[in-house]
């Protein structure tokens, strides 16, 4: 019996949700809001200055604001191949990774990339930076030379 009360109550809080989820549909975020959420993980992972803030806040809302506006008009011409999306949201993120090489510095940017899934080529050393892979190597051989 108190299995069933259990279920019964479990059941009740899912219609319960699912009900509210009907109702209020949560509300896509305009890319301001995407770009300062992205800045504030960003200020905190790679501790950027207020000024580097700035920037690729600015860099974040424009390129938010494009790929949006891309995707619409894709969506309006009834394009449904999801590889041409994905085609577009590289695009956008080749754009950022650009525009953000000239405003972080060379470990800010490795630590993006890693952030970001890419910077594979990059390994953390001892002293604690990150160096291309080929790099590190051919450190080590000099040193037994």
């Amino acid at each position: 019996m108190k299995n069933l009360v259990k279920y019964l109550f479990s059941a009740a809080a899912v219609l319960c949700a699912c009900v509210c989820y009907a109702q209020d549909p949560p509300k896509e975020k305009s890319p301001e809001e995407v770009a300062a959420q992205e800045v504030e993980m960003l200020e905190r992972d790679l501790e950027l200055t207020a000024v580097q803030a700035f920037y690729i806040d600015s860099i974040l809302q424009h390129n938010y604001r494009g790929l949006k506006e891309e995707f619409e008009n894709m969506q309006k011409s009834g394009m449904q191949n999801s590889q041409s999306y994905q085609t577009v949201r590289d695009k956008w993120i080749d754009k950022n990774l650009a525009a953000f090489k000239k405003v972080l510095t060379e470990q800010q940017y490795i630590l993006y990339l890693k952030r970001i899934g890419k910077g594979k080529e990059y390994k953390k050393g001892k002293d604690g930076l990150y160096y291309k892979k080929e790099e590190s190597k051919k450190g080590k051989k000099e040193k037994k030379s």
